[in-house]
């Protein structure tokens, strides 16, 4: 009974260095797969945004701002506020109107176009209207991620 033997050293190095590379591939794959997962990004970017001069529904002379924004990113993007001069858009009453930009989700390698209409005249005694030709807008589009993406426009 002593003269039987295990597995050689040798053969039980081999089969454990084996293991070790297999359990060390296993765990590399599975790492890089759930990083993957973490290093979604969403940027938009503004492919265009323009201003004319239009009237209204009521006759008005209003500014219409065109914009077209893209996702550039890996990740979907969902437009969550509107900012003009550094106030959200909703500050200004009656004399700003957005129009298929806010909740909209903009997937990869996607665009989305919308417009800002700007009244020229005042429409309400209670929000006299602060858009001048000449003076320059910013545009901050704010994401649910809470990323901004700024663009400046002159009104004509």
């Amino acid at each position: 009974m002593r003269d039987r033997r295990g597995v050689s050293p040798v053969i039980a190095t081999i089969i454990i260095v084996s293991i070790a590379i297999v359990m060390s591939l296993a765990v590399a794959y599975w790492m890089l797969g759930l990083g993957g997962a973490f290093t979604r990004y969403e940027k938009l970017e503004f492919t265009s945004a323009y201003v004319t001069v239009a009237k209204n529904d009521t006759n008005n002379e209003v500014f219409n701002v065109s914009i077209r924004i893209k996702n550039t990113g890996s990740a979907d993007a969902t437009i969550d506020l509107i900012f003009l001069n550094g106030k959200p858009s909703t500050t200004y009453g009656g004399n700003v109107t957005v129009s298929g930009l806010i909740g909209n989700t903009i997937a990869p390698g996607d665009a989305l176009d919308g417009y800002i209409l700007l009244n020229k005249e005042d429409t309400e005694d209670t929000y006299p209207s602060p858009w001048k030709s000449g003076m320059t807008l910013e545009i901050m589009v704010q994401t649910v991620a809470g990323r901004q993406y700024p663009k400046s426009v002159i009104l004509p």
